[in-house]
């Protein structure tokens, strides 16, 4: 496992049985929500259920997949479902998924009840190196993408690149993209060091 220390969170990168445990002690006694998409739900959900204790009431949010769900009528069904089951100011949620799900849940989180606690769990290689760090979140709205948000830190990011195997090549490509951006505005040895590296453009199904 290898920590990076932010300001105010930190980002775990391992396994997720092993990163995600002792951050939950934190919420013993308290319930924690998952939000997944119908993508994740099926494929990194498992992974993360059994990271939780028996005895910690909990409750799944699934939601569909895809960039044009991303919206206040989906923050609304969020935000239903969190009433629903009495979520309070002490309840956690973890965001379970790509870009999508980690902006438009930690909007959800942030909004709750004035703010509750969230923890980012990206599932994809765009969301692990960009979207769940920085503490951006947001929903598309009036056609515009990312036009209502708010900035807030998760509790913590938790980065299993275990998850990338559920990625089809063009998203894992797209993650590669940002990779090589941030490397060529900001760190020139890491620039250096991906041209050396054999990158998987041959993967890609054009």
């Amino acid at each position: 496992m290898k920590t990076i220390s932010l300001s105010d969170y930190q980002i775990y990168l391992g396994n997720i049985r092993t990163t995600l445990p002792p951050l939950l002690q934190a919420y013993a006694g308290h319930t924690i929500f998952i939000l997944a998409d119908t993508h994740t739900a099926l494929h990194c959900l498992p992974a993360v259920w059994e990271c939780i204790p028996d005895n910690t009431p909990r409750h799944t949010i699934s939601i569909p997949a895809g960039e044009q769900h991303k919206n206040i009528d989906t923050c609304a069904t969020i935000w239903s479902a969190l009433l629903r089951h009495e979520a309070d100011r002490h309840t956690l949620l973890i965001n379970l998924g790509g870009g999508v799900i980690g902006d438009m849940g930690g909007f959800c989180a942030a909004t709750y009840k004035r703010g509750i606690d969230f923890i980012q769990i990206p599932t994809t290689l765009l969301a692990q190196v960009d979207a769940s760090v920085g503490g951006k979140l947001g929903i598309d709205f009036g056609g515009i993408k990312n036009s209502i948000g708010a900035f807030r830190n998760p509790r913590a990011v938790c980065i299993d690149t275990d998850f990338l195997h559920t990625l089809d090549p063009r998203e894992r490509l797209s993650g590669w993209a940002e990779v090589l951006k941030h490397a060529l505005i900001a760190d020139a040895g890491m620039w250096t060091k991906l041209l050396q590296d054999e990158l998987p453009i041959d993967e890609v199904v054009y």
